[in-house]
């Protein structure tokens, strides 16, 4: 892969990773500034290490790029993309537009990137976060009552 290619991507997930850093943020201060008490006091710390998860991520695939790991990177970038479009979807009414473009990088990033052998670890990194986030707030007691 081309130096330019990959510095390009570098810099989509760096972007991301500053994007999902800036929700992260803003979504701290929006629930500081209302000033109530939440009815799941776990979900807003869950949420707060849910997204900060997704930057490390992003992080993390800047590196593998340039250290030319494109298979592994493009895994990391689909779950980050996954996890951060998944989570934005649920609170479009609050961050989710942050997190939706914090997606659309993370995907502008792997999509870049060469075809890989196999789609089934990014599929499964990508089902993983999906996962964790209905886990975590399944045991927050966000969903089915709890």
């Amino acid at each position: 892969m081309s130096s330019v290619i990959s510095r390009r991507n570098a810099a989509a997930a760096l972007v991301a990773s500053i994007a999902a850093t800036a929700t992260d943020g803003a979504y701290l201060t929006l629930i500081r500034s209302q000033d109530v008490t939440a009815p799941h006091p776990a979900v807003v710390p869950f949420v707060v290490v849910y997204i900060a998860g997704v930057a490390v991520a992003g992080v993390a695939s800047v590196v593998l790029i340039l250290r030319e790991q494109q298979g592994t990177a493009k895994t990391v970038l689909m779950a980050a993309a996954t996890g951060s479009a998944a989570l934005g979807f649920l609170a479009i009414f609050s961050i989710g537009l942050g997190l939706l473009i914090t997606a659309g990088l993370f995907g502008m990033a792997a999509y870049g990137m060469a075809p890989t052998a196999s789609r089934m670890p990014q599929l499964i990194a990508a089902l993983g976060a999906l996962g964790f986030l209905i886990a975590g707030f399944t045991v927050t007691g966000v969903f089915w009552g709890s």
